[in-house]
């Protein structure tokens, strides 16, 4: 029911952001393609897909769910805590991928000239993956993970979502370039998912989603799954797609494969030596 209500609500937000860039530009060709190509269009019909999503999900939870006892995971109980630890996280693991991929030669750098408007432009792309990070996290680590593991259990419920993950990028450029992406994604997923399931709420997978894309994109300069962004540095791919991730950034590339399987096995070393410090603590059962 929470897709019914995703599409209802992005499609009229899509819709209206149509009719504004036609007022805005009384001049603008009437056809899809003129306003599909429309600057002011594609930013509001992004935020409409973000905005629908984070809607849909909390109505669908609100009037079918609520009551049968499991929970979104968006509780604030050490929520500052949760997530650092993610944002952290996120940005340590893209960090090393990126060296990675530049000291094997997979890429060379550049930096990007300064002017007035970057600030405004890395602090919109900043905006952006925040409302980029709590859509996807909530759709399928919140709702759709959380669904599923009342019904059947954590182990299903982190490998649904992780394939849905994956597919929700079915259409970003790039995507079907090679066998890469598709994997990584599945990788990213899993330790999104993995994440949310051992600290037992959605702020850590948040915080690491959020810092992976701003500075993938935002700082180092590649592509963030296929997207470019205004950045800092440039990140400029060179000899094989299989080692730079070619047109679809970091996360086309084999290094980033390494780091995500090295990631997922920390976040899960990290809880277990949490769990044994708890059980050590007198009056623990």
């Amino acid at each position: 029911m929470s897709l019914v209500f995703i599409v209802v609500i992005t499609v009229i937000l899509s819709i209206a952001a149509a009719v504004i860039a036609i007022l805005k530009q009384p001049g603008l060709e009437i056809s899809m393609a003129a306003v599909a190509a429309d600057p002011f269009f594609i930013k509001a019909a992004l935020w409409a897909q973000i905005i629908g999503f984070i809607s849909g999900v909390m109505l669908a939870y609100s009037i079918f769910e609520r009551r049968k006892g499991w929970a979104l995971g968006l509780h604030f109980r050490r929520f500052g805590q949760r997530f650092g630890e993610g944002f952290a996280a996120g940005a340590l693991l893209i960090t090393v991928s990126c060296l990675g991929i530049w000291l094997l030669g997979g890429i060379t750098i550049q930096t990007n000239s300064w002017t007035d408007a970057t600030v405004v432009e890395l602090l919109s792309g900043f905006l952006l993956f925040i409302g980029v990070a709590v859509n996807e996290e909530l759709f399928a680590r919140g709702y759709l993970q959380g669904l599923v593991k009342a019904r059947f259990g954590g182990v299903a419920a982190v490998c649904v979502s992780t394939f849905v993950f994956a597919f929700l990028h079915t259409f970003n450029p790039g995507m079907w370039s090679s066998p890469m992406p598709l994997l990584n994604l599945l990788l990213a997923g899993l330790l999104f998912g993995v994440s949310r399931e051992l600290s037992r709420g959605l702020w850590m997978p948040i915080g690491m989603h959020l810092s992976w894309n701003f500075f993938q994109g935002c700082v180092f300069g590649f592509q963030v799954s296929g997207t470019p962004m205004p950045s800092i540095f440039k990140a400029n791919p060179q000899g094989t797609a299989l080692l730079s991730g070619g047109s679809f950034g970091a996360e086309g590339s084999l290094v980033t494969t390494v780091i995500l399987v090295g990631g997922t096995l920390l976040i899960m070393a990290y809880y277990g030596r949490q769990s044994r410090k708890r059980a050590q603590e007198p009056g623990f059962a």
